[in-house]
Formats: structure tokens, sequence, C-alpha cells
């Protein structure tokens, strides 16, 4: 990765990241104004404010001295991490006082928000410069690497790799890179006939992203070109590109709570800072798609049943609809600021993490 300087890293972050908080708060307040809820704050950032107005709808619309995030706090709640007050639900214009699955879309409509963003820009991208199209096939396979040693031959044409269905090469790469030393289940098409092989790609250690990945030994065909998509073909291609996207996160997070994520694949703000500054020297197109992908993966990640993020609410409110009644909301303010504690030593951990890593 290029040497940058200060100023790429915070240019870089406020560029990739403001966008993405924004339409992804925009998305509850969008909501909540429609199920009648008061919007109090919006907010860009945490912490003091820098600078803001208050709407005629009564919203304070602000931007913060910590931008490693943002919130809208409705009308009722404690918090900033919509921890309900106790009196919430009788307060006209609350979000307690909104009906449950009206509470539910609220909700849900942030990372819902930030999956459209996604989507629109792959989107744009696609119909403006064009999508590189490269299929799945063998071009060559280098002698003495995993691939030879399996049997893969060149015209084999990849189509699932460990149950993960491959559209085309770049999916491939994604995921034998994700795998060094771990034995794939490949289905390949050869003269017609489906074929079954196992294939174990050889670790190799990556100086730019300081971990092992995954190599079979093999190249794509010399043919490949970028063809600009219309709008329909480029929504569909986009969304299928979010898709895949998402199973990769998935699979990233597993490893995760297994234990067999390497040092290097986690990173905080100061990693999220650095290859955005990184990708913004490279030029406006790479730098959209970066945000396309940075978009997808908040979305993803707030969807989880932790409390405190989006995925935690949700939680609360599909238990809300089984038991009938909504959980105590002593247990969930329990719960709410327990997860704002975890999350809080979760970002102090990797932003300590990241200072080291670029010192070392």
């Amino acid at each position: 990765m290029p040497e940058l300087g200060f100023t790429d890293l915070i240019l870089g972050f406020l560029l990739l990241i403001t966008p993405v908080v924004y339409f992804h708060e925009l998305g509850h307040y969008w909501v909540a104004r429609k199920a009648g809820v008061v919007v109090d704050v919006f907010s860009i950032g945490f912490g003091p404010e820098i600078y803001g107005w208050t709407a005629k709808t009564g919203t304070r619309w602000r931007i913060s001295a910590i931008p490693l995030g943002g919130y809208v706090k409705m009308r009722g709640d404690d918090d900033a991490a919509s921890t309900p007050s106790a009196d919430g639900k009788a307060i006209e214009g609350s979000f307690g006082n909104a009906g449950l699955y009206w509470r539910m879309a609220i909700v849900a409509a942030g990372p819902i928000a930030n999956f459209i963003l996604g989507i629109f820009l792959f989107a744009v991208v696609y119909m403006a410069v064009g999508k590189q199209i490269l299929p799945a096939v063998i071009g060559d396979v280098m002698p003495n690497m995993p691939a030879a040693s399996a049997g893969l031959k060149p015209g084999d044409k990849v189509i699932e790799i460990d149950g993960v269905g491959v559209r085309d090469f770049n999916d491939m790469r994604g995921l034998v890179v994700e795998s060094p030393n771990k034995d794939l289940r490949f289905v390949i098409l050869r003269d017609g006939r489906e074929l079954n092989l196992n294939i174990t790609p050889a670790a190799q250690f990556n100086e730019q992203l300081q971990i092992d990945i995954g190599v079979l030994g093999v190249k794509s065909p010399p043919v490949g070109e970028i063809q600009k998509l219309g709008p329909s073909a480029a929504v569909v291609a986009a969304s299928s590109d979010a898709f895949h996207m998402s199973v990769v996160i998935l699979r990233s997070l597993g490893r995760a709570v297994t234990g067999n994520m390497q040092q290097g694949e986690v990173g905080g703000p100061v990693r999220i800072a650095e290859i955005s500054g990184a990708v913004l020297n490279q030029g406006l197109v790479p730098f959209i798609l970066l945000t396309a992908v940075i978009s997808i993966n908040l979305g993803l990640i707030n969807l989880l049943p932790v409390p405190a993020l989006d995925g935690g609410h949700l939680t609360f409110f599909f238990l809300e609809a089984l038991r009938g009644k909504p959980l105590p909301i002593w247990f969930q303010a329990v719960l709410m600021r327990g997860g704002i504690a975890i999350l809080m030593v979760l970002t102090l951990f990797l932003v300590i993490t990241d200072v080291i890593r670029l010192f070392q």
C-alpha cells in the first residue's frame, strides 16, 4: 500500500463514511416520519456538536466531533442507542408509542438503506463505466501447484466451490483467497460433464494485506471484456454482487466466531481510513466501488443480534411478537448499555491494533 499522508487518511475516511452513515440514518428517519414518530436529533458523528440547525419538524440536524458513525434520537429514547425510557410508550409521537410492526420497520430501514445505497453505486458504475466480464474458466494451470496436483485442466469451468455458486473468475478468486490451507470441494464442468475435485489452496503471505492468502496456481483466460449495462441489467448485476458479497462477509464472521480469522483480516477505523485514502488516490470509480462495499458491510453487520445494533432491537421486537408483550424496560436498558460498552471496548481494541500495526 502506498505511503499516505494524514490528509489522505482523513479525507478518504470522511468521504467514505459520511454518505454511508447518512443513508443508514436517513432510512431510520424516513420510516420514522412515515410512522408519525418525532425525531429529536439526526446526527452524523458522536460527541459535541460542531455544526447544526433545527428544522421546522423539530429535528436537530447536527454534525458531531467524532466521525465514527451516527444516530437518530427519537422522542422517548433515553440515549443515542435508542434505549427506551420507562414512560416512552405514553408519550405521543414517541418511538415506543408506535405499533410493533412500525417499530420493526423503522429499525430495519437503516440496514436496508445501506443495501440500497451499495446496489445503487454498483449499478451506476456498471452503467457509466461498465462491468468486467471474466468467466470462471481456467485459462492456464501452473505446474507443481495445488490446481495441477488436483487435476484441474485448462478449459475447465468452475461452477461451485464448497456449496457456493461461482458466477465468474472473481468469485472463484475471492473464495480461494480466503481459504489458505483449507480443503475445498470444487464442482467443475468439463466436456459437458460435472466433476468433483478436492483442492487445498497453498498459503502465500500477502505483504499488502498482511495475511496469508490462498493460491491455486491458475490463470484466467486471456479474453475478458468490460460491458456497459442498461439500467435493469445493471441493477440485477449489482443486486447479485451485493448478495455474493454478503455471503463472503458471513463466511468471514464465521471464521471470527470459530477463531480461524487471521490478525490481518481484523481492522477498525484507522484501517478503513488507510484503505479509503489509498483507494481515493487510485481514482473516483474505485472509491465509489469501495463505498458500495463498505455500505453493504455496514448494513449486514448492523443486522447482527447484538444489543445496541439494529439487529439487537429487531431481536427484542421478535421476542415481543412471540410473547405478546415487550421485554421489561429495565432488562432492555441493561442489555443496551451492556451492548454499548462491548462495542466501545471493541472499537478501542481495533483502534489500538491498527495503530500498533501502522507503527510496526
